[in-house]
């Protein structure tokens, strides 16, 4: 495929596979498709496997060809189905293989499936066809419902095989990580259908996932608490060390040792072996055992599973419990491990595109199948879809890199970056602040001559650099949350001065380098200005005031239900979009909305003008976070606050002057579409794609105006491109180049890097906000009465408070107003 556009042309290959045939002549009946054990079964690989036991071996004669479930609550047919009820039957379905001896039906393990046709329209890929042909430009709701069908026909049959989460699915045979603690890392592989200009592409990436080891649960339990005596496992209720086993082990399914059977853990009981039952002639659990098994319990005095409903409790011990095989772990990961995940998950270019390639090709041995075994899926060859074996390869182009600009007169030769890095010697800053005095708190053992030697170096290199510094440098033992959290409560929120942390295990060995990199972030804090990058988009944008905003919102932890989300907005306030500001707001849990983004845009452009004495004539808009499904409703109500925005500042402030252009891009991070240099020359140090490759042609969405961004040089493992969504452009209008040149511009622009960064810097200042807020220090932005940080789950019904939550909220202190003091 040609490219287009400035820049040097580049062939790659990429993670993607062309649907070579669709099934144009079939059509897809829906069924809504509820599965009852008492109550709904909630696990949707379970009702997976319910489904398919209904199909394969309860009444097999009704379903041919085979149906495809969604895991939820739509099945769809190729056919109409003979149900009973003309549109609808219920079907017991037996989910044991183990006959009865008496001849009687089974009640126990019995799960009622109900289908029932949906009065709708039946599905067919007509619609998609013109979609990907150009015959008509909008994802309609007929285009989305075929490729999320034709998504379930391709992950159906490695979803029933091995452990998923539906969009991935993770085996053994791909890779294995065994960590300390009961769990593993496995690897997988991620399929996504994804429609581009004339053909529909499956997008496959190597994927990882947290698993539970398979084995003894006691040994399981010792792992987690690094324990190795079983004595260990003999805790009271109110201990730590069990209240931290039942938080870890709750939900996980266990297979026993004395008889068949597949339990979930509900609880933990102490002292297991000398529970008592009442109203029994076996009192004790271990005479139990002893009379109706023939075991002996060797560890009575230790913690045992509670399992079943609270209206049929059973206790077992935990000598007799087995973690059951195939079980994904889906909480957080502790601290310790993620230096492993990293390195485990991380894959240079050529090895991640060759794993991918195993597992899509027809077969690994003559005996054994590949993981993604397309050639042989059975739901791909009923639906008549082939999917071809081979990577696309695709020609994009290498943008030029812009310079960088520093401030020393006698060296005014800009500096080049070479694979998206660059170095400050014999630069000084563009703009360096000095402030009239500085502190050092420290809060370590540290000696004297250390810290003397340590400043002397930081001082000389910020000298260098052409500033004087100011502020207050805390010094922190290695291990130091708590009292770094409190430096930065006082300083951000409460005294409203800057302050630069540093770990003793830093300083004791600190150089020039690690000081002027320290020398970077105070500068930014202070107001400065490190570097301006320049480039030929970005100079047609400063002919005239400009401005450049990122925005983003930050959700709060899995589990977490009653807190509230955060949402952030960066804007720049100079002429050359190298410093910037930032506000907040706070807002429902999980909404994805920016709520007050008109008020913020408003005081925003208003900061601007008075600032500059002048309006902006143009603003590009970053935003951060939108998912594709977001892009039709809440991108547009977004532009709508924006376009509002400008009205009311405008009327406000009685401007004559035109209002300014707009041009809306989302910028996204969460896909799996990689890039492979197709010559392994082509590549930088790490085997990736050299920084500013962007291609915008072969894997694109025809809905949209897109293109995908490398802009950064590899380090570890695979880059990923962003994707750049443009939703409004009133400045480019149809020349995409200067657009791809700005972004990639941009990403040279975070102060306190040399080196271009993912996304532009707007952007990034935002997701730095957003993690620091809602993941790292936003306790001490709200009361901590409110409990932000607690692990405690409220409710779904309790109700929300929102201006609760508003109200004790506590932004950064006025005196750091455009000062970078986030970085």
């Amino acid at each position: 495929m040609a490219s287009r556009g400035k820049g040097v042309p580049q062939q790659v290959l990429t993670n993607s596979f062309v649907i070579s045939r669709l099934p144009a002549k079939t059509r897809y009946f829906q069924y809504e498709a509820i599965s009852r054990e008492g109550r709904e079964v909630k696990n949707p690989r379970r009702r997976i496997e319910v489904f398919q036991r209904l199909q394969n071996h309860i009444d097999p004669k009704t379903f041919p060809p085979r149906c495809i479930f969604d895991g939820a609550v739509i099945m769809y047919s190729a056919r109409e189905l003979p149900l009973s009820g003309r549109d609808s039957q219920t079907f017991d379905v037996n989910m044991s293989d183990k006959p009865r001896t008496d001849g009687s039906a089974p009640t126990r393990g019995v799960i009622q499936v109900s289908l029932k046709m949906v009065a709708a329209d039946p599905i067919d890929f007509s619609a998609l066809q013109d979609f990907i042909d150009g015959k008509q430009r909008k994802q309609t709701p007929q285009v989305l419902t075929a490729i999320n069908l034709l998504q379930l026909i391709v992950r159906q049959a490695p979803n029933l095989k091995y452990p998923n989460n539906t969009r991935a699915f993770f085996t053994k045979d791909a890779g294995i990580q065994p960590l300390d603690g009961g769990l593993e890392l496995w690897r997988g592989y991620f399929q996504s259908v994804r429609p581009t200009n004339g053909q529909v592409l499956v997008n496959v990436d190597v994927s990882t996932a947290v698993m539970f080891k398979q084995g003894s649960f006691q040994s399981a339990a010792l792992a987690v608490l690094k324990q190795r005596d079983v004595r260990a496992l003999d805790l009271r209720p109110d201990s730590p060390q069990f209240r931290q086993l039942k938080s870890f082990f709750k939900g996980v399914s266990v297979t026993l040792v004395h008889r068949p059977g597949l339990k979930k853990i509900r609880g933990l009981v102490p002292n297991a072996g000398n529970f008592e039952f009442e109203n029994t002639t076996v009192k004790r659990m271990q005479d139990y055992f002893k009379k109706a098994w023939g075991r002996r319990i060797e560890y009575p005095n230790i913690i045992g599973i509670q399992v079943g409903s609270k209206d049929r409790d059973e206790v077992i011990p935990a000598e007799m419990c087995i973690i059951a095989p195939d079980q994904r772990y889906t909480r957080k990961l502790p601290p310790e491990f993620s230096s492993l995940m990293v390195k485990f998950s991380s894959k240079n270019p050529q090895d991640r595109l060759a794993l991918i390639s195993a597992g899509i090709n027809n077969r690994v041995t003559a005996d054994q199948r590949s993981a993604l075994d397309y050639q042989n899926s059975p739901f791909l060859q009923d639906a008549g879809i082939t999917i071809s074996p081979d990577p696309i390869s695709i020609v994009g182009n290498v943008l030029p890199t812009p310079r960088i600009h520093y401030g020393n007169p006698a060296n005014s030769r800009p500096v080049q970056p070479r694979n998206g890095s660059w170095n400050m010697i014999d630069q000084t800053f563009h703009e360096p602040k000095s402030l009239p005095s500085w502190g050092i708190l420290n809060y370590t053992r540290v000696s004297d001559q250390t810290i003397n030697r340590f400043v002397n170096t930081l001082f000389n290199s910020c000298k260098k650099l052409g500033r004087d510094p100011d502020l207050v440098l805390a010094i922190l033992p290695t291990s130091s949350t708590d009292i770094y959290h409190a430096i930065k409560s006082f300083g951000d929120v409460i005294a409203g001065f800057p302050t630069q942390c540093v770990r003793e295990n830093k300083i004791e060995r600190a150089n020039d380098q690690y000081c002027a990199n320290l020398g970077m972030k105070i500068n930014a804090k202070l107001g400065g200005v490190n570097s301006l990058p320049k480039s030929g988009a970005l100079e047609k944008l400063v002919s005239a005031p400009f401005m450049v905003m990122g925005a983003d919102v930050g959700h709060p932890a899995p589990g977490m239900i009653n807190q509230p989300s955060v949402a952030s907005l960066v804007y720049s306030f100079d002429r050359n979009a190298v410093r910037y500001e930032s506000m907040m707001s706070v807002q429902l849990p999980r909404q994805e909305k920016i709520d007050e983004l008109r008020k913020m845009v408003y005081r925003a452009i208003g900061e601007f003008g008075d600032r500059n004495k002048i309006a902006p004539v143009r603003i590009v808009f970053f935003r951060d976070g939108l998912s594709e499904g977001e892009y039709e409703i809440t991108g547009k109500e977004e532009i709508g606050d924006i376009m509002g925005a400008i009205d009311d500042i405008w009327r406000d402030r009685n401007l004559k002057s035109a209002k300014p252009e707009l041009t809306f891009i989302v910028v996204g991070k969460r896909h799996h579409v990689r890039f492979f240099p197709k010559n392994k020359n082509d590549g930088d140090r790490s085997g990736n794609c050299p920084a500013g490759f962007v291609a915008d042609q072969g894997v694109g969405n025809p809905a949209v105006r897109d293109f995908y961004l490398q802009s950064h040089g590899g380090l570890l493992g695979t880059s990923r491109p962003s994707h750049y969504i443009t939703l409004r452009d009133d400045i480019y209008k149809s020349n995409t180049d200067d657009l791809k040149e700005l972004a990639f511009t941009l990403c040279h622009a975070y102060a306190r890097a040399t080196r271009s960064v993912s996304i532009p810097a707007p952007v990034y200042c935002e997701s730095i906000i957003i993690i620091t807020i809602v993941c790292a220090r936003g306790a001490f932005h709200f009361n901590p009465a409110m409990g932000f940080d607690a692990a405690t789950i409220s409710s779904h019904d309790d109700a929300f408070d929102l201006e609760r939550w508003r109200k004790n909220f506590k932004d950064k202190h006025v005196n750091l107003s455009k000062k970078m003091h986030f970085m």
